[in-house]
């Protein structure tokens, strides 16, 4: 039987506790190009989501433009009503009733300028003609 003797190194030795906070106090960590690379990213993409969570939650838009303005009034027509007299009850005073029926016709997908009774249509609000 053969047997084979280990060296035994000890332990080393401790700094005195002065001198190891100083050593570590010295030491300055600094991120690798990797690293670095990753850190821009993900602040990036932090920024990315806190911009579509400020867009979703405010309406920007609206926001921008201040107070809300008219709303288009819907109508039903009855019998005997045309696009003619609703031009000439509800055009804004300064707008071309053939103005006023053209965008009824473009905001209804309206073929011709041909209304039918229980037929509901929306008449544009008085900024919607100005654009």
């Amino acid at each position: 039987m053969r047997t084979e003797t280990a060296t035994v190194l000890p332990f080393p030795s401790r700094p005195a506790q002065g001198d190891g906070d100083s050593a570590r106090a010295r030491v300055r960590l600094e991120p690798t190009r990797r690293g670095r690379m990753l850190l821009t990213a993900l602040a990036f993409l932090l920024g990315l989501l806190v911009a579509a969570a400020v867009l979703l939650t405010v309406d920007l838009p609206s926001a921008l433009a201040g107070s809300e303005g008219e709303q288009p009034v819907t109508v039903t027509v009855e019998a005997g009503d045309s696009l003619w007299g609703y031009a000439e009850e509800y055009a804004p005073e300064g707008v071309d009733e053939q103005e006023f029926i053209a965008e009824v016709r473009a905001m209804n997908h309206l073929p011709t300028g041909r209304v039918t009774a229980g037929q509901v249509i929306e008449l544009p609000a008085a900024e919607d003609l100005a654009r």
